[in-house]
């Protein structure tokens, strides 16, 4: 989906069939790009939203991968970039696993599928596209949690598996300059767990000072922003949690 004259940019967003990772490829494609995306258990999901995002003149493709496993996923996804388009401008590793697990209930089986998600896949990513990313003047944006900064005890490996994706985002931006900037986003709420109950909802929000949640669309907006805008950003983590982390 381009002209001989200036060709469409192309993203990688993993995670991308819903809820925030939906909204950032929406956002990308209506910003120009080409986007590809990947899934594992949301089929119907990407076959829809691929079909909405072509109606734009949008090359739009999901790839079903298991980002638990990273060396076969993480090969098999850069296999598909660089045979089918051949360049990649950004990539926005977005894939996670949310579950709760204390110290006493947490497992090694638990806490290494955590770690595979939110830190191996993206490591991997970054170094086999990294020639790409370096010629294109690219931009990595890693999905972080303020849970990273301020982690909570029922939530153990994923807190302390998404602050190991803090530290990688701040060595990746040292070791991908000046070519490719890298910064990480920390949103608060920006999309209710629907069997979150109304009064646990209301006690988070007095806590926040916008007296309010935020919307996958904010994020999504806040990643082109970076991704076109910002050239000079880089190795920033930016909190998108209306004034939570201040509280």
């Amino acid at each position: 989906m381009a002209t001989d004259q200036t060709p469409r940019k192309v993203a990688l967003v993993t995670g991308g069939a819903r809820r925030v990772g939906r909204a950032i490829v929406t956002q990308l494609a209506n910003a120009g790009f080409d986007v590809l995306f990947t899934y594992l258990d949301s089929e119907s999901d990407a076959r829809a939203l691929e079909n909405e995002l072509r109606q734009i003149g949008a090359l739009v493709v999901g790839i079903r991968a298991d980002l638990t496993d990273p060396a076969t996923s993480c090969a098999a996804i850069c296999d598909r970039v660089e045979s089918q388009l051949g360049r990649v401008s950004v990539l926005v590793n977005n894939a996670s696993l949310y579950e709760p697990a204390d110290l006493a209930s947490a497992t090694l089986e638990q806490s290494r599928r955590m770690w595979a998600i939110h830190v191996e896949s993206p490591m991997l990513l970054a170094q086999r596209l990294a020639p790409l990313l370096r010629a294109g003047r690219g931009h990595i944006v890693n999905m972080l949690d303020l849970l990273a900064e301020r982690p909570w005890p029922a939530y153990l490996p994923y807190s302390a598996s998404k602050a190991g994706l803090w530290n990688l985002t701040l060595s990746l931006a040292r070791e991908l300059a000046p070519e490719v900037t890298v910064n990480g986003i920390a949103p608060g709420v920006v999309e209710w767990p629907p069997e979150l109950p109304q009064a646990d909802r209301q006690n988070y929000l007095r806590r926040v000072p916008l007296r309010r949640a935020g919307t996958p669309e904010e994020v999504a907006r806040l990643v082109q922003f970076i991704c076109t805008a910002a050239p000079y950003l880089t190795g920033q983590i930016i909190r998108v949690d209306g004034g939570r982390s201040i509280t």
